[in-house]
């Protein structure tokens, strides 16, 4: 699965990504400015044509995870997962009882507005793993029944004191430390930028379930950049 980040708060640029060749989209809540309204619109305009949808969260802030979900989104990506606490915390939020979590159940737009089974579904949970702190605690992390797993690269190489710097051995290191732990039917890479995929010798060859291609506005930049004037 291929996603696109969506950073630019509009509904309209939904569109323009959710009608590209990916098959989904990234809405980050993390580096974007949405506020609840547009988030919402954002989503409905992803959903409807047909492409997954995905929102991206800076922690477990609950009254916009519980909005999201209930908007219907196809999964929820959380930044900085370091502990299996702070996982569980999450799962329990984020999944109904009929899956084992706490959720409750309203008439919403991801049910319908109950013209569907309430708690049928069930989003794809995500922990992002981009720190030091989380590596070393990655035994303690995998006791949580996340559905993927996605390596942040920019963050860990910034955490180890070695950012962007791709062929240092302490980095590669403890990227393969997530390899030699984590199936790769469950895990997801992030590259903000097309130039990023050269990342991908500094890990492995093999193809991982998910990867982020890039960020919304890092396409138009290029796009400026490539007209003669």
């Amino acid at each position: 699965m291929n996603l696109i980040l969506q950073t630019i708060p509009s509904p309209l640029v939904s569109e323009l990504l959710a009608d590209s060749r990916f098959d989904g989209v990234i809405i980050d809540t993390e580096h974007g400015y949405f506020n609840h309204e547009t988030l919402y619109s954002c989503i409905q305009v992803i959903t409807l044509n047909r492409k997954k949808c995905f929102v991206r969260f800076t922690d477990l802030n609950k009254q916009l995870v519980r909005m999201c979900l209930d908007a219907g989104i196809d999964g929820a990506i959380f930044s900085t997962v370091e502990d299996s606490e702070t996982g569980k915390s999450i799962l329990e939020y984020c999944k109904y009882p009929t899956h084992g979590g706490k959720r409750g159940c309203g008439l919403v737009r991801e049910n319908k507005w109950g013209k569907k089974p309430l708690g049928e579904s069930q989003p794809m949970l995500v922990a992002q793993i981009e720190t030091k702190k989380a590596i070393d605690n990655i035994d303690d992390i995998l006791q949580c029944d996340f559905d993927l797993f996605l390596i942040g690269p920019y963050d860990i190489s910034s955490s180890l004191g070695v950012p962007a710097q791709w062929d240092n051995e302490v980095y590669l290191n403890y990227v393969d430390r997530i390899y030699d732990k984590v199936a790769l039917d469950k895990l997801g890479l992030f590259f903000p930028t097309d130039k990023d995929l050269e990342l991908f010798r500094t890990l492995k060859k093999s193809r991982p379930t998910l990867l982020v291609l890039g960020i919304d506005t890092d396409f138009i930049l290029k796009g400026l950049d490539n007209i003669k004037i």
